[in-house]
């Protein structure tokens, strides 16, 4: 990913790597159906449109927390079965 955007010489890396791991962590990932972000914090990532423009929410702490916690286990769980097939697809292409 990094190489289609350093310079010839490749010595700006390191200035694009923020970018590039925030291109990653937000971008669905085909094998879980999920965002890398949302499998790690259990919500979605913040941008700059999310600051631009505030989502107030209607819901208490309490129950803002129990929900986040429900949905990332809910989210690691589809994630492992998704991997798994995943992994099971890859493995019987290889042996064919």
């Amino acid at each position: 990913m990094l190489s289609m955007y350093v310079d010839v010489e490749q010595t700006n890396w390191d200035e694009i790597l923020p970018f590039a791991t925030s291109a990653y962590n937000t971008a669905k990932q085909e094998a879980t159906g999920y965002i890398p972000f949302y499998l790690l914090h259990g919500r979605e990532a913040e941008t700059t449109l999310d600051i631009v423009f505030p989502y107030i929410a209607d819901e208490s702490e309490d129950d803002y927390v129990n929900r986040l916690i429900t949905r990332a286990e809910e989210s690691r769980q589809l994630a492992r079965i998704r991997t798994l097939e995943a992994q099971h697809r890859d493995k019987t292409r290889y042996d064919a």
